[in-house]
C-alpha cells in the first residue's frame, strides 16, 4: 500500500510540475493615470527562450486574445540561436500595431550542450537585425512617441542586457504630459533609474522568471530579492516583473507559472 500511494504521489507531483510549466496564466492588472484618455491596454510578454506553444494556446494566438494597444517583449527570445527563426514567426504574426522589444542578455548568449557561447558584437548586432522587422521595433536605448486614444505615449527601452550599457537620452518635448511607458529586461533598472531620479509612470521587466521555482510563494536566491508582478513605488509609479513564458537552467517550473500579463492603464474618461 506505501508503495502505491507513492507512485500515485510521484505522478502528481510529475503532473504538477508539467502542468505549471507547459500551461500560460493569464495575469490582469489595473492602474490609473491622469496621462491617459480612456483606457490603454498594454501586454507584456518575456523569457520566452524558445518557448512558443502552450497548452493554452500559441504565445501569438493568447496574446491577440487580449486586443492589445501595444505589445512589449522584454528580452531573451531564444536560448540556441537555431530557436530565433519560429520565435520571429510567432511575434511577427502579432495583430498589434505597435510591438517592442528591447534586449536581454540571451541576445548576447546562446547554449550549446551543457555550456554557453558567447555572442560576437557582430553576432548580437545582426540577431537585432533580425528581431527588428515588419511591425517590432527594437529599443536599445531609445524610445518612441506614439500618439493613441487622445494620448501621448513615451515608450522608452533600456539596452540593460548587459550593465553598464543603459543610457537615457528622449527629446524634452517627448516627456512632456505623455504616459511614460518605460522598459526594461532585468528590474535591476530600477535601481539605476533611481541614483539619476529618471521618472517613469510604468516599468516592464522580466529576467527573474519570478525564481521559476517557488516554495510557499517565495522565489530563491538569486531573485529572491525582486518581487513579482505589480509594485506601486511611489504615488503613481509602477513597476512590474513578470514570470516570463519559458525555462532556463532547469526546463520546469515549480509553483511559478508562465505568465503573459494585460496591464489596463486606465485614466480621465
Amino acid at each position: 500500500m506505501i508503495y502505491v500511494l507513492a507512485i500515485f504521489g510521484a505522478v502528481a507531483v510529475l503532473i504538477y510540475l508539467f502542468y505549471g510549466t507547459i500551461h500560460v496564466e493569464v495575469t490582469e492588472t489595473k492602474v490609473s493615470s491622469d496621462r491617459v484618455n480612456g483606457e490603454l491596454r498594454i501586454v507584456q510578454i518575456s523569457d520566452l527562450h524558445g518557448r512558443t506553444k502552450f497548452w493554452s494556446g500559441t504565445v501569438g494566438d493568447i496574446v491577440d486574445s487580449l486586443k492589445p494597444d501595444i505589445v512589449c517583449v522584454t528580452g531573451d527570445l531564444f536560448n540556441k540561436l537555431e530557436q530565433l527563426p519560429e520565435v520571429m514567426r510567432e511575434l511577427t504574426g502579432l495583430r498589434c500595431t505597435y510591438v517592442y522589444f528591447v534586449p536581454g542578455n540571451h541576445e548576447w548568449e546562446e547554449k550549446t550542450g551543457f555550456r554557453k557561447r558567447k555572442l560576437t558584437e557582430a553576432e548580437h548586432i545582426d540577431v537585432l537585425r533580425k528581431i527588428g522587422t515588419r511591425n517590432i521595433r527594437v529599443l536599445a536605448n531609445d524610445g518612441e512617441l506614439v500618439e493613441m486614444k487622445n494620448s501621448r505615449i513615451l515608450v522608452y527601452g533600456f539596452d540593460n542586457s548587459v550593465y553598464g550599457r543603459e543610457r537615457y537620452n528622449p527629446p524634452q518635448e517627448q516627456l512632456e504630459g505623455a504616459f511614460r511607458l518605460t522598459l526594461g529586461h532585468s528590474p535591476g533598472i530600477v535601481r539605476w533609474l533611481d541614483q539619476r531620479s529618471i521618472g517613469y509612470d510604468l516599468l516592464l521587466a522580466g529576467h527573474t522568471h519570478g525564481g521559476q521555482i517557488r516554495l510557499f510563494g517565495k522565489s530563491l536566491w538569486p531573485y529572491n530579492r525582486y518581487h513579482t508582478g505589480l509594485k506601486e513605488m511611489k504615488p503613481n509609479q509602477y513597476v512590474y516583473v513578470n514570470r516570463g513564458l519559458g525555462t532556463v537552467h532547469l526546463p520546469l517550473r515549480f509553483g511559478c507559472r508562465p505568465e503573459i500579463a494585460l496591464i489596463r492603464v486606465t485614466g480621465k474618461p
